[in-house]
């Protein structure tokens, strides 16, 4: 079988989606020593050409540009690129609905006779940017995102609220696969000494609620808790959550780390009392896993698959999104909770135990051998 898996990004470029699509293909190739995998991507982050990773594992990258941030745009060429990687053993896959790419590549193998699986990654409209940049991703989901899903071959979930999502908008089901979350066994916590701190990890855009978190720590400020917060990422919205950090009078209470590759990232999450997710949406999210894996304080909004990792009030807190006053009263109780730890150390089991790559893997094989046979 030879897989044509077509992510929007990939590594170095970083993000759930590329951490998620890049250990499945490592793993997938483990397990099927006759499986060919060509990653056919953007190139956001790197030139475009051909990538070697090993004999049977490359990256093709296509000539476009982010002509709306986060939103790749291919060049003229991108269908006689996709044909020459297709063949009869072909089977492409596409993540996350609403990309212009994938829909031209469902219209591509619906013609073409190519059997195809979307992997969902989204549970909700978009909640990002301003009301014209929503209303266009609205039109975008009833225009294109619905052929996307539905003329799949199959559609595969990242979590049950994605799967619930994507019954509502393209009225089918979809397989709710788990990925996997394996890190080092040594790695655990490694609380920093001093003053409780609060770690973040993700792309500094508003959908994020970075700007939320801000908020909630000048109220935790108030109820005279010294948290300090610790933010790793950038993106767009960092001069404005620089210039709201001064405004709160939190600067000498809230550091920006910028842009950290995974290791230095997986090293705060562990030295931090708690890890923070303030997002307004996700499917499932992937630092909340690796939080919850090496057995920190979880504090997260409740949104998409985070309460299939969090249990609120047993393995950790969930609070409403877009709600700094709940999460500030959530940071407060994690941070002076005297159970911490033994939450904490539960979630860790639960994670490490419920997500597995070795389970997930198998049954893409087993949903990609059903298909191939029918």
């Amino acid at each position: 079988m030879h897989l044509v898996d077509m992510p929007a990004y990939y590594p170095p470029h970083k993000g759930g989606v590329e951490a998620y699509t890049h250990e499945l293909h490592r793993r997938m190739l483990e397990a099927d020593p006759e499986l060919r995998i060509t990653v056919f991507t953007s190139a956001v982050g790197a030139p475009a050409g051909v990538e070697e990773l090993s004999d049977r594992w490359k990256v093709v990258r296509w000539p476009g540009g982010d002509i709306i941030d986060h939103y790749p745009v291919p060049k003229p060429g991108f269908t006689k690129l996709l044909r020459s990687l297709c063949g009869p053993d072909t089977v492409l896959m596409t993540h996350t609905r609403f990309y212009w790419p994938h829909a031209w590549a469902a219209l591509f193998a619906k013609r073409n006779k190519i059997r195809r699986v979307h992997v969902e990654h989204g549970s909700s409209p978009v909640q990002s940017g301003n009301a014209a940049v929503r209303f266009v991703a609205f039109l975008v989901d009833a225009l294109t995102s619905q052929p996307v899903l539905r003329w799949a071959d199959e559609v595969v979930a990242v979590s049950g609220s994605a799967g619930e999502f994507v019954r509502k908008l393209a009225g089918r089901e979809a397989k709710v696969l788990h990925r996997g979350i394996e890190l080092e066994d040594g790695l655990g916590p490694r609380p920093r000494s001093g003053p409780p701190t609060a770690c973040f990890v993700g792309r500094l855009i508003n959908g994020k609620g970075v700007a939320d978190l801000l908020d909630a720590t000048a109220a935790v400020h108030r109820e005279g808790v010294d948290l300090k917060l610790r933010l790793c990422g950038d993106g767009p919205a960092a001069a404005e959550l620089r210039a709201k950090v001064a405004s709160l009078g939190l600067t000498e209470h809230v550091e920006f780390l910028g842009a950290v590759d995974h290791d230095t990232a997986l090293s705060e999450m562990a030295a931090a009392t708690v890890f923070v997710n303030p997002s307004w949406t996700e499917g499932l999210p992937t630092t909340v896993l690796e939080a919850a894996a090496i057995g920190v304080t979880v504090v997260a909004t409740d949104v998409g698959g985070t309460a299939e990792i969090v249990e609120d009030g047993v393995t950790g807190w969930l609070v409403p999104p877009r709600d700094p006053a709940a999460l500030a009263a959530a940071l407060v109780k994690a941070v002076t909770d005297p159970e911490r730890e033994t939450r904490a150390a539960k979630l860790r089991a639960n994670t490490r135990a419920h997500f597995s790559w070795d389970r997930a893997v198998a049954e893409f094989f087993a949903l990609l051998a059903a298909r191939k046979s029918a």
